[in-house]
């Protein structure tokens, strides 16, 4: 009996097929794990550049924005983002007035975001620029939800960005509600 244990115990004839039976489960979940933990990466990472594109678009504005602009906008988020449902955003337009108090102008929410009010931004100022009285900056936020492909540790979750930018070509940027394009 003694001879039969040590027998079994140095035989290594199937090694490497239990040594495949353990490993390729591991192999499988860590290439599944890093497409999706990359996946997740490039849509946090569009989502930001996607942001700033608009904030920057909105930035350069001379012209009224209407509110089928921002919604165009939005969806223009949308693709740039890809594979992702979804999107929303916000646009908000901020004074600081003469005593130094920060004022919405206008807002402009998508989907179900809210527009902003002078009373939200006491919860946000702390994320606001010091700016000179009378100075406005236009705060762009986007919210992406990401869902993960595949269950390997990654939760659902939103991406949120804020993105505050200034008015490039005049004091601000002028903005009507209007949902309709005029006819031409």
């Amino acid at each position: 009996m003694k001879r039969l244990l040590k027998r079994y115990l140095v035989d290594t004839t199937a090694a490497v097929a239990f040594e495949t039976i353990i490993v390729i489960p591991i192999l499988v979940w860590a290439w599944i794990g890093t497409f999706a933990f990359f996946d997740a990466y490039r849509v946090y990472n569009t989502s930001i550049k996607a942001t700033f594109t608009i904030a920057d678009l909105i930035s350069r504005q001379t012209s009224t924005v209407y509110g089928y602009d921002i919604e165009g906008m939005a969806r223009m988020l949308e693709s740039m983002i890809r594979d992702s449902d979804g999107v929303e955003m916000r646009v908000t337009q901020i004074l600081r007035t003469t005593t130094g108090e920060y004022q919405v102008d206008w807002s402009h929410g998508t989907g179900t975001q809210a527009r902003l009010f002078t009373a939200s931004l006491a919860g946000m100022e702390d994320r606001l620029p010091d700016m000179a009285n009378g100075e406005r900056v236009v705060l762009v936020e986007s919210f992406v939800d990401y869902l993960p492909a595949f269950n390997v540790g990654l939760n659902d979750v939103t991406f949120e960005n804020f993105t505050l930018t200034r008015p490039r070509y005049a004091g601000q940027v002028p903005y009507d509600d209007a949902m309709t394009p005029p006819t031409s």
